[in-house]
């Protein structure tokens, strides 16, 4: 039970971060700190009271396998799906929305960071059982034999969301497995030339970036890629 536990994909505005001595709770950005205890089948929570609308004292029944937590209060019939996960890695925690496995390469080169993230429009690459994967933030799955025909609108859209004077600045961010072979990589970028007025961003390995990271807290802290435009 020791650890970081979200319940990304759904929206990951649930939280809890179980401490031996201490768990800290996370619900829609408001936090508070307390204990707990828990047997076989039950978590006892206690918190200092707050506000007369908390409740200081919650049982939760649970059910625990491996890296998923099933919780529900005592008064509930059934238990929330979907789970929490355990977090340990926020880029694998991260890819869950998205069901999606990607290993980025390391770069023998100095990496940049990105600092336009909200024009980029991110498009996460992979295989699985030797079929090329291609998906976006909105987890829009393209068709690789017609990836033309899929992506075009798709970026229209993107394009139609943003201000006239972003239309220009807009470009690709491509996160892709470092397995994914170069001819590939070169044919999704040819694919992509279909927009000749939008980069491509290759993704690369950072340890210290943290990427996938949620903002709990509100903050408006976001994690940013490193890489190079290509």
């Amino acid at each position: 039970m020791i650890g970081n536990w979200n319940n990304l994909p759904n929206n990951g505005m649930t939280d809890f971060k179980f401490y031996n001595d201490s768990v800290v709770s996370t619900e829609n950005y408001f936090s508070r700190t307390g204990k707990w205890k828990a047997n076989e089948s039950i978590i006892f929570l206690k918190f200092p009271k707050i506000h007369p609308d908390l409740r200081e004292n919650i049982k939760l029944n649970y059910k625990l396998s491996n890296d998923s937590l099933l919780i529900k209060n005592d008064f509930d019939s059934i238990f929330k799906i979907p789970a929490l996960f355990k977090v340990e890695n926020y880029w694998i925690h991260y890819l869950r929305e998205m069901k999606m496995e990607i290993n980025l390469p390391k770069a023998d080169f100095k990496l940049v960071k990105n600092d336009s993230m909200d024009l980029g429009v991110n498009l996460y690459i992979t295989q699985k059982n030797g079929k090329l994967i291609v998906k976006s933030d909105y987890s829009n799955q393209f068709n690789n034999s017609k990836i033309l025909d899929n992506i075009e609108p798709f970026i229209y859209s993107e394009r139609a969301i943003r201000k006239e004077s972003e239309e220009d600045k807009m470009y690709f961010n491509l996160i892709i497995d470092k397995n994914i072979k170069k001819q590939t990589v070169d044919s999704i970028k040819t694919i992509l030339k279909i927009f000749p007025n939008m980069n491509t961003f290759r993704v690369y390995e950072n340890d210290k970036a943290d990427y996938g990271k949620y903002d709990l807290t509100n903050s408006g802290e976001y994690w940013n890629w490193y890489g190079r435009f290509e």
